[in-house]
């Protein structure tokens, strides 16, 4: 591994099964020069893995800062959002900030921080009719959609519904890093 650039990328992560793999991509991240800072949405607590990411020394973040303390990370250079739920999805096509993670998502599309996503959806809650117009929402601010099964780009595929653990275990973080280059 080299050392590192300078650049600092947020990986945000939800409550879906690619959460427990945020580890790899802390290491994915740090292998392509960034220096990683995680931050969790409350739905993705339960899904953390906090052994392996205090095992890799990186920040992990999930709530706001309190008014008298300084800021915890330097300003992004980009943002990965993987997983993207629907519920965060929706929420950041919105501009809901209502929490910490929430807040620093829709900061990356309002200063036009490099930002890609992995829409990690079912099918069953794709058919809503929001899902469409959100994806357009993001992709019309300059987002960046990466298929969690290919990692083919600008996808709106929803995954099959119960198949998120098995899409996760396959899932290359490699393939949302290199939209970030």
């Amino acid at each position: 591994m080299t050392e590192p650039s300078g650049k600092t990328l947020y990986i945000v992560v939800t409550g879906a099964a690619l959460t427990r793999r945020a580890d790899a991509a802390v290491a994915a991240a740090r292998d392509r020069d960034w220096q990683p800072a995680v931050i969790a949405t409350p739905a993705a607590e339960s899904w953390l893995p906090r052994t392996e990411l205090e095992a890799a020394n990186v920040p992990l973040l999930t709530d706001h800062r309190q008014p008298n303390d300084a800021k915890r990370l330097p300003s992004a250079d980009a943002v990965l959002l993987a997983p993207a739920t629907f519920n965060t999805i929706n929420k950041l096509a919105t501009g809901i900030a209502d929490n910490y993670a929430m807040s620093v998502l829709c900061e990356a599309l309002s200063t036009r921080v490099r930002t890609v996503l992995v829409p990690f959806v079912s099918t069953r809650l794709a058919g809503h009719p929001a899902w469409l117009a959100s994806l357009a929402v993001l992709r019309y601010a300059g987002v960046t959609l990466v298929d969690p099964r290919t990692g083919a780009t600008n996808i709106e595929e929803p995954i099959q519904s119960g198949t998120g653990d098995a899409v996760a275990d396959q899932f290359d973080w490699n393939w949302p890093l290199s939209q970030l280059a």
